[in-house]
This record gives C-alpha cells, sequence and structure tokens, in this order.
C-alpha cells in the first residue's frame, strides 16, 4: 500500500509541476498573494472634491478620476483581469476664490500633504502586493500630487505601470508625457499654474524622467487656467472654469485617454518577472 501510495504521490507532482512550468496555473502572479489582484488604481481628488460628501462618492476620487476608473476596470474585466482601487486620502482643499498669500498657502499645504499621502499609501500597498501593477491618476489638484510622486516612482516602483494627470497644475509645455487634449496639437502651450509659480508652489520644474514620461499620459485643454495658466488674466472667467470642469474620459476626440491607457497597462509586464540587471 505504502509503494503505491508513493507512486501517485509521485504522479500527482509531476503533474503539478508540468502545468506550472507550462504556465497553465488559472491563478495570476497578483493573485498569490490573498487580496491582491492583477491591477491597483490610486486615484487623487481634485479641488473641493472631498467636501462633505465627496468623501464617499466617486469612491472619495472626484468624478473625473472615478469615472476613469470605471472605465479601465471594466475593459480589464472583459480580459480576465481583476483589480481594486483607493482614494489617496488627503483634504482636496478648495481653491482660495479671494486669493490672498494665506489662501494659497493653505492651498499648497493641501497639495503637500497629498503628495505624502500618496508616496505613503504607495508603500504600503506594494509592500501588501509586491507583484500588483499600479496605476496612479488624479485630476487637478489630485494630478499635482500625482505628479510630485513621478520623479522617484521610476527607480523605486518599477511596479507602477501607468499615470493618469487631468488638468496638471504641474504640467510642463514640452515634457516626456503623452500629451492628450487641446494643447497636445499646439507646441509650447499648456504651462501649469504651478510652474509659473514654481518658487511659491515648490513644484519641479524639470520634465520627467523619460521612463516614467513614457508611461504617463498628460490631458490639457487650451484656456484651461490650471494645466494651461494665462498670467495675463486678471481674473477667473467663467468661460476658463468651464473649460477646467468639462473632463471626463470619451470614446473618442481629445478625451479619449481611456484607449491609450488601456493599452499602457496591458502591455505592461509585472516587475517579478523582469529580468535583474
Amino acid at each position: 500500500m505504502s509503494r503505491r501510495l508513493n507512486t501517485r504521490l509521485l504522479g500527482l507532482t509531476a503533474v503539478v509541476a508540468a502545468v506550472a512550468a507550462a504556465g497553465l496555473s488559472t491563478a495570476g502572479t497578483a493573485a498569490a498573494v490573498p487580496g491582491c489582484a492583477d491591477y491597483h488604481w490610486m486615484g487623487a481628488a481634485g479641488s473641493g472634491q472631498r467636501d462633505g460628501a465627496g468623501l464617499t462618492q466617486n469612491g472619495g476620487m472626484g468624478g473625473v478620476v472615478y469615472q476613469s476608473y470605471l472605465q479601465l476596470s471594466s475593459e480589464l474585466a472583459a480580459s480576465g483581469r481583476t483589480i481594486t482601487a483607493e482614494a489617496v486620502q488627503y483634504p482636496a482643499a478648495p481653491v482660495p476664490l479671494e486669493g490672498g498669500i494665506g489662501g494659497w498657502m493653505g492651498f499648497m499645504d493641501s497639495v503637500k500633504v497629498g503628495a505624502d499621502a500618496t508616496a505613503e499609501q504607495l508603500e504600503a500597498f506594494t509592500a501588501r502586493c509586491p507583484d500588483t501593477m499600479v496605476v496612479l491618476a488624479g485630476y487637478s489638484q489630485g494630478a499635482m500630487v500625482i505628479h510630485r510622486n513621478l520623479y522617484d516612482v521610476a527607480d523605486d516602483y518599477p511596479n507602477v505601470v501607468a499615470a493618469l494627470l487631468v488638468a496638471d497644475g504641474d504640467r510642463l509645455p514640452v515634457d516626456t508625457t503623452i500629451n492628450l487634449g487641446s494643447t497636445a496639437v499646439t507646441p509650447g502651450i499648456g504651462k501649469g499654474v504651478a510652474q509659473e509659480h514654481s518658487f511659491l508652489a515648490s513644484t519641479d520644474t524639470s520634465p520627467l524622467p523619460p521612463a516614467m514620461g513614457a508611461r504617463t499620459i498628460s490631458v490639457c485643454d487650451v484656456g484651461d487656467p490650471v494645466c494651461d495658466y494665462d498670467p495675463d488674466a486678471d481674473e477667473l472667467a467663467p468661460a476658463a472654469l468651464a473649460i477646467h470642469t468639462s473632463y471626463a474620459p470619451a470614446a473618442s476626440g481629445p478625451h479619449a485617454w481611456g484607449s491609450p491607457l488601456y493599452q499602457l497597462v496591458s502591455s505592461a509586464v509585472p516587475a517579478s518577472t523582469v529580468p535583474a540587471e
């Protein structure tokens, strides 16, 4: 009996080994860790989008970012892949409409808190799910929060496979990013308000590292007072505000960022499978 049992066990072991070698396991690499999906979305809301009900509506990440997440989630699900999501936990302070140095310093404090929160949440998540591929996304102030983390992400977090920046206040007209929106067709325009006041805003004025820029989509429309700032404008015109609040993922046109974002994440290779140099 013991000889038969040993023979069966050896046979079962051989089958399991063969299946693993052939890559036929039904569980993905990330799924080997309980609770970890193939992808993870980390979204940062825009100014004032986390006030009151905003903390729970749209996943706490604001309408633009949440709609983009739903679009990507649907496309990944159709191809049999899984994704989880979390919001960046930060104030997303409203824009100080009356201006003044005090109001703007409070706003920039919110950006710093958001940038720090993103770094902390990313570190915590990747420690828990090291093989899950991560997508970072933000709108307006939230885009600034994400942008400020991208300089270190390329080297420190190879599992960050894509980033989406919509109406980014830290936007540079000529960056290494994949540029969309109406500013993309006119070289040299689309400078973020924080870049115009880089010292006060404590922002980095250099382009993103090419490795990160190549997997970062930056969307900005002409006339947007946040990502296409006009230093000669004396006040915020209603038409300019309407441009800034009109972003939504579309199937075609300048706001069709869903397709290139899906291409970036679907073609990415998990960090654990990349050979060490």
